[in-house]
C-alpha cells in the first residue's frame, strides 16, 4: 500500500509506529510522542538569495578577466544570474542544501518545543514525557525530553535516535527510521526509568503529522 497524495506514510506505516511506541513504553515509565513535519520549517529565502547574490557579483567579473565584455553586458549578466539563481535555489530541495545545518536544527528545535507544549507532554504526572520530531524536508530531527528525564539523561543521549530518523528519511524508509528511533528512545528511557505496574498510558501512541 502506497501513501496517499501528499501523505508521507501509509496507514500500515502509522500503525507500525504506534505499535513501536506502545512496545517501547511497556519497558519504561516514560511517555513517548512522535511528530512528523511534512513541510519545510525554513522561513524566508535568506540563504538562497545570499548565495545567488554572491554568484551574481563574482562570476561575471571572473569571466571578464579572461574575456572582456562591455560594462552594460556585465551588469546584465549579474542581473540574470541573480534572478535565475535565486529562483533555482529557492526550490525546496536546493534551499536545504544552501541553508546551514545549524539554522535548520534551530528551526526544528523551535518546532519541537512548540509541539511539546501544544500536545501537553509537559503535563505527565512525573514529567517523564519525550517528544521525537522529524522534518524530512529539512533533513533534521529533534528530541525534547521533560525536566525529570533531561536531568538524568542529558541531550547527547538522543543523537542515535536522530540518526535513525534522518538516515531512514534519506534512504526513503521513513517508517523504518521512525520505528528504529522510537525503539532507541525506549532503550534510553528503560535504562533510567523502569516500568511500574501502576503507571497509566498518559499520552496517545498515534503519530502526529503537522
Amino acid at each position: 500500500m502506497h501513501p496517499e497524495a501528499g501523505e508521507p506514510l501509509t496507514q500500515p506505516d502509522r500503525a507500525r509506529i504506534a505499535d513501536a511506541i506502545a512496545a517501547a513504553e511497556r519497558a519504561t515509565s516514560g511517555e513517548i510522542r512522535v511528530v512528523l513535519v511534512r513541510r519545510s520549517l525554513l522561513r524566508g529565502h535568506v540563504y538562497p538569495v545570499l548565495w545567488a547574490s554572491l554568484v551574481a557579483l563574482l562570476l561575471p567579473w571572473l569571466v571578464a578577466l579572461f574575456r572582456p565584455m562591455p560594462l552594460l553586458a556585465l551588469f546584465a549578466a549579474q542581473l540574470v544570474l541573480f534572478g535565475g539563481g535565486a529562483l533555482l535555489l529557492m526550490l525546496p530541495g536546493l534551499a536545504v542544501c544552501v541553508t546551514p545545518r545549524s539554522v535548520r536544527e534551530e528551526a526544528a528545535r523551535e518546532m519541537a518545543l512548540t509541539q511539546f507544549l501544544a500536545l501537553g507532554i509537559h503535563k505527565t504526572r512525573e514529567r517523564t514525557g519525550v517528544l521525537i520530531l522529524v522534518a524530512p524536508a529539512d533533513r533534521v530531527a529533534e528530541v525534547v525530553a521533560d525536566q525529570k528525564i533531561h536531568a538524568c539523561v542529558g541531550h547527547d543521549a538522543w543523537h542515535a535516535v536522530c540518526t535513525h530518523l534522518i538516515e531512514g528519511a534519506r534512504a526513503g524508509r521513513l517508517a523504518d527510521g521512525l520505528v528504529a528511533g522510537v525503539a532507541e528512545t525506549g532503550r534510553v528511557l528503560a535504562a533510567h526509568f523502569p516500568p511500574r505496574p501502576d503507571k497509566p498510558n498518559e499520552l496517545p501512541d498515534h503519530l502526529v503529522v503537522v
